[in-house]
This record gives structure tokens, sequence and C-alpha cells, in this order.
């Protein structure tokens, strides 16, 4: 695993949590829904509240780095952000496939932004970083997203994702065999516990190994 993080990025105390896997990818599986999803965004639609997220430490902790870097996070909302504020709105999540559903699901359970990428589309080694100045890349959803002074990940072809919008470049498919799975965190405090990400893909993703995991 060729993951670095800039010294700049480590300074405000971001890191990844990072998985790779190789398993097989399904269009649908009705149990990641009824064990892992459904419970969870129920407990959400019952209990949270808008207010409850505008205060969180975990988003407070990934916005004021947004801010710190020069980017909105107004208008370019962490995903996490988003994620839950959907939930919270009733507005429920779109199925995608098994591994993508994972990480709506490690996203609302931790309330940081993941991000999964397909490894025989990206290169290592892989560098987390800050956009520059007039760089854009091809969004998921055909929209065009601007990553200036957004942290992004990139390769040796340019940037691939970010805790905001990922590419298209990276994107999972039902064809992907080998994955990255990132947690971006942006507080010491709001780490994802590993162990758990672990047993949650093997016990859920068919054909699941994980070949490492880091915090970087």
């Amino acid at each position: 695993m060729k993951i670095t993080v800039d010294p700049k990025l480590k300074q405000l105390g971001i890191s990844l949590a990072c998985t790779v896997i190789e398993f097989t990818n399904q269009d649908y599986q009705a149990a990641i829904w009824q064990e892992l999803l459904n419970p969870l965004i129920e407990k959400i639609e019952v209990e949270d509240t808008l207010e409850m997220i505008k205060d969180d430490p975990r988003i407070v902790a990934t916005k004021k780095a947004y801010r710190t870097l020069g980017k909105d996070p107004a208008r370019f909302r962490p995903s996490s952000d988003s994620l839950w504020r959907r939930v919270v709105q009733q507005k429920g999540l779109y199925q995608i496939n098994d591994l993508v559903d994972l990480n709506n699901y490690f996203s609302l359970n931790w309330k940081l932004p993941f991000g999964s990428y397909d490894l025989s589309k990206v290169d290592e080694p892989i560098q987390l970083t800050v956009g520059k100045a007039g760089e854009r890349y091809s969004g998921i959803g055909n929209k065009s997203v601007n990553i200036e002074n957004l942290v992004v990940l990139e390769d040796s072809a340019g940037p691939f994702g970010s805790p905001t919008s990922d590419a298209t470049r990276g994107m999972i498919g039902e064809e992907t065999t080998h994955a990255l799975i990132v947690g971006y965190q942006f507080a010491d405090d709001t780490g994802v516990d590993q162990a758990t990400v672990k047993k949650v893909l093997e016990a859920y993703l068919q054909d699941c190994r994980v070949v490492a995991q880091a915090i970087i």
C-alpha cells in the first residue's frame, strides 16, 4: 500500500484510514440493507436532526479543515455531511452495488467522508494532497467538480478522489475486484475502527480478502 499524506495536511491533523481488498462485487445484497443500512437509517431518521449534524464534532472538524485550506464547506459539502442530511430529511439512499452501499454505511456509521476506488483504474503511489489552482475533474453524476484548494487523492495521472465528490475515473463497478477504501479523518479523536471495517467487509462482500489496512 503506497499511500502518503502531504505534510501540510498532516499538520492540520488530517489522516487516512485505508483498507485494500480483493473481492467479488455484486449488484445487490439484501443482507447489507436488512442488517446494516436500514436499521441505521431508521435510527438516524428518528433520533437525529439538522442541528445535530451542524454541531457534531466530526463535521465541525472536517469543515474547519476545508476553511483552513480555502474551500467553502457550505458550497462544497463533505460527503458525510451531505449523506447524513439526506437521511435526516428522509430522502433515503440510492442502492448502487455492494461495495458502494457498504461505503455509505461506513460514512453514516462514523460520520466521516469515505471513498472507495477501483485499483485497476488508479495507480500507486497515491498521495493525499491539495487541489491546484483551476483544477477540476469529471465527477460521478456527470458533473465537473472544482477541486481547487480541496483535499484530493491523486496518482500519476492526477486527482481522482476527494471527501466531497469522487471522479468517474476510479469509480467502483460490478466488475471491480481490487479496491481501496478510504476513511478521511480530520481529527485525532474521530478515528475509524479498522477492525470493524475488516469484519464488515469480510462478512458482507463475496469472496472478500482484506489485503492490507493502515492509518496513514
